[in-house]
Formats: C-alpha cells, structure tokens, sequence
C-alpha cells in the first residue's frame, strides 16, 4: 500500500513539476531580464499576426485546391494525414469574448495534432500573455502551490491521481487482502466474491455459453472480410482494398490515440440534452433508444461492482452479439458508454440503423430460462431525466457509494426532487465510457440519479427545442 501511494505521488510531482517548468520558460522567454518585475514593453500585437497568418493560410488553401483539380481521379489514395485538408474555420473562429487562458493556450501550443496556423497563433497569444504568466508563477512561488500554473489535462490528471489512490488504498487493496484472507468483508450487505470461486460456479454453464458466443463472432468478422477481399479481387478494383486497409489504419490509430483520451473519439451514444448545470454535477434529459443487455448475476443473487468476473463475463456476451454472435451474424459497431445499473445489468447502446431497421436478434441458448447470467436481450430504455456527476478513476463499490452519497447530497441542498416512489431504493446506473486500456487517471466515469424537473425547467427544455 505504502509503495502504491509512492508512485502515486511521485507521478503527480513529476506532472506538476513539468507545469511549472513550460510557465516559467515561457514567462522567462516571454520578457526582459527583469521579467518578475516589470511587464513586456511592446508585446506583438494578435492583429496584424492573424492578417499574415490567414494570408498564407489562404495562399497554401488556394494552391491545394488547383493542384487537387489538375490531379487524375484514378490515383492510389493519399497514406499521409499531413495531406489530409485543414479546417479553417476552426483556426480563425475565436473571438475576444471567448478567449483561451494561458493555461488553455498552453496545453494548445504542447498537442502534437494542432495544426501549424494555429500554432502559431496560440504562441503570439502566449506572447502577449507574458504579464499574466509572470503573475501566475510569482504567485505559484509565493504561495508554494503550482496549480495555477497547471493546464486543463494536468489539473485531470492532479485530480484522476488523487482519485486512483484513494480508490486504491480504500477499495483495492483491502478487498484483494479480503479475499486473499478468506473473509467475507461486507459492504452494504454485498460480499466480495473470490474471482476463482466464481469462474468454478460459472465453468459448468455460462463459460462455455459465453466462449462459443465469442469464437461465433470472431469467426464471422474473418469470414466477412474473407469475402470483402474476394469482392474486390473480382470487382478488379485493388484501390478498394488498399482503400479499406488506408480506413482500418486509421481506426486503429485512433483507437490508440483513446488510451489518453478522457472521451474516446469516433463512438456514438446515447442523445440527452443537457438542462441545468450545478456544482459537480448537471442534469441532463436523455432520449429513448435501445440497448443490448445482460444481467451479472443470477436470478435474486446481490451484485457489486467489486465482482470484476461476473462483470468481465457480461461485457464478452454484450460484445461478442455486437461482432456476430446473433442471428443475422451481422457485425455492428463499438458504442459507449457501457451502462450498468444497480440492480447489477450491463447495457450495450444500439446505434440506431439507416432506415430504423431492427436490430438482429441474439443467440439463445437452452439454459437461459434457468439462469439469467449470460443471456442476451434486446430491450427499449425509455426517456429519462438524470441527475449526472462525473468522476474518475476505478469503479468500485466504495467509489460509487461515495459518488452516489455527494450527489445526493447536492441534489438536497439544491432541493432537486428525485424521481423515486417514498420509501423506496434510490436506484443508480454508471456510464463507463473509456476501453479497458485507457490509463486509470484519464478514464471518465458518471454515475446517474433519476430525478424530476420543476415546471419552470419543464417549460425552458420546451422553450429551447
């Protein structure tokens, strides 16, 4: 435990320390020798730089887009995203009344994908920022607190850290000792489960049910790009396939670029609008939409988050029906965030079809009217109005008992009313939306209470469609 916190804070350190070290340069490179001392005396002004800027920028538009019309159509497709065509309107859209702070320009100036134009215009905003850097490490210095020299993503991961150890040295540890022990530690009435008990009672049944369902699908993703292939060979068009190979490239660099990521990019969800914003948490109205499912326990068996096999076994059903294992071996796509509820559901969102087309049924197996553990369902969740805090870190049961208690107690003091019959289970559903590869300090996670609206947001949501 000891040496977990060591990590834990020397990992922060080196976040903050590298903060501090980007403010300091800049307030150094920024001004005179007196810089902790006396403003710049003629800082660049943003004006005529964003003229030369945008000037060059429409010279270089202009000589792609004749180059891209003397260029033949039948042409091998471009491998290098630096060719890939610029967004203009995403580098001159700023305006005085939404500035960027430093902090923001910063961590704009230090992202490998920012583009070279704005680039360049975030480093003249720095410049001319130089007297608000200067104050900001002199007051860093003075109060021995660096967090106002942090950016956006270092301040994510100051918090994501503090949050990881307290999951850690809270939950983790002490159920792994728990477990290792042989004891029953309860929480709520709710026992950890030893990971290899568990795998022993499911073996007989839902291990086999599962693993069949997940070598169905992977054998129905070969099987469907075996037949692409041969599609194009008879097509006599090879540029669809390198085409296709170009697009698979790309997912998988984006994939990748989401282990940094707080939201993964190129996934879809459910719609919500959102109604109010509050302190550390928002609510939010969500559309209908439909999900895939399973339960991670079995019939009238408690559940907690801490079970990661029960969880583990419900997310490879809920996947391997998306990559084939139903009764159309169709193949859909990845969604987020995974749900899952307190009465221990997993959900999978559906992305709505071209059309409204039903979606494919799962495949039943003959033990499913015994057990519910590992059976798959296609089911409507209807329209709901939640209360949504955002938190980071691991899910485990202590961590969404502590969640779920501040936000009740915000919603209190606020006097926001919750939708639940008197006298009733406050009921609650976690959005998980990062894959299991996303660093642990980076992943966002939410936790939902419903609740209901007062008249008079009623008639603003109205109001605003």
């Amino acid at each position: 435990s000891q040496f977990t916190v060591k990590i834990v804070r020397e990992t922060k350190t080196m976040t903050n320390y590298s903060a501090a070290f980007f403010a300091v340069a800049l307030a150094a490179a920024t001004s005179r020798s007196d810089a902790f001392t006396a403003p710049l005396s003629s800082p660049r002004t943003r004006l005529s730089f964003l003229s030369s800027s945008k000037t060059e920028t429409d010279g270089a538009v202009a000589t792609a887009t004749s180059a891209a019309a003397e260029e033949p159509k039948d042409v091998i497709p471009d491998f290098s995203s630096s060719t890939q065509p610029m967004d203009e309107s995403s580098i001159f859209s700023g305006t005085d009344d939404d500035a960027s702070t430093w902090q923001e320009n910063l961590e704009s100036l230090l992202a490998p994908d920012t583009a070279v134009a704005k680039r360049q215009i975030v480093l003249s905003d720095l410049l001319n920022a130089a007297p608000e850097i200067q104050e900001s490490v002199r007051t860093a210095l003075r109060e021995r607190k660096i967090d106002g020299l942090l950016t956006p993503t270092q301040k994510r991961l100051q918090e994501g850290t503090r949050a990881v150890a307290r999951q850690i040295t809270s939950d983790i540890l002490p159920g792994i000792a728990a477990v290792a022990a042989g004891e029953q530690a309860s929480r709520n009435g709710k026992n950890p489960k030893n990971p290899v008990d568990v795998i022993v009672q499911d073996l007989p049944t839902v291990v086999p049910k599962i693993g069949s369902r997940v070598l169905n699908a992977l054998s129905n993703q070969a099987q469907k790009s075996l037949e692409e292939f041969q599609d194009d060979i008879k097509a006599g068009d090879p540029l669809r396939s390198i085409s296709r190979i170009q697009e698979q490239t790309a997912e998988f660099q984006k994939e990748a670029k989401n282990v940094f990521l707080e939201t993964p990019e190129g996934l879809v969800g459910p719609q919500y609008r959102v109604v109010s914003k509050h302190e550390g948490y928002e609510i939010r109205e969500y559309d209908g939409y439909t999900v895939a499912s399973t339960s991670m326990t079995k019939v009238e068996e408690p559940y907690t988050m801490d079970d990661l096999t029960s969880g583990g076994e419900a997310f490879n059903a809920l996947a391997a029906y998306l990559f084939g294992a139903n009764d159309q071996k169709e193949v859909m796509e990845m969604t987020t965030p995974v749900t899952t509820t307190s009465t221990g559901e997993m959900r999978f969102y559906l992305k709505v079809k071209e059309g409204g087309a039903s979606f494919p049924q799962p495949v039943a197996e003959n033990d499913e009217i015994f057990n519910e553990k590992g059976s798959v369902k296609i089911q409507d969740i209807p329209a709901a109005t939640l209360a949504v805090a955002k938190f980071t870190g691991f899910v485990t049961e202590g961590e969404v008992e502590r969640q779920k208690d501040a936000l009740l107690t915000s919603l209190a003091i606020d006097g926001v009313e919750i939708d639940v019959p008197h006298a009733s289970p406050v009921p609650h559903v976690i959005f998980q939306y990062n894959p299991p590869y996303t660093l642990p300090v980076l992943r966002r996670n939410e936790i939902g209470i419903p609740v209901r609206m007062t008249e008079d947001e009623e008639e603003e949501v109205v109001d605003s469609v």
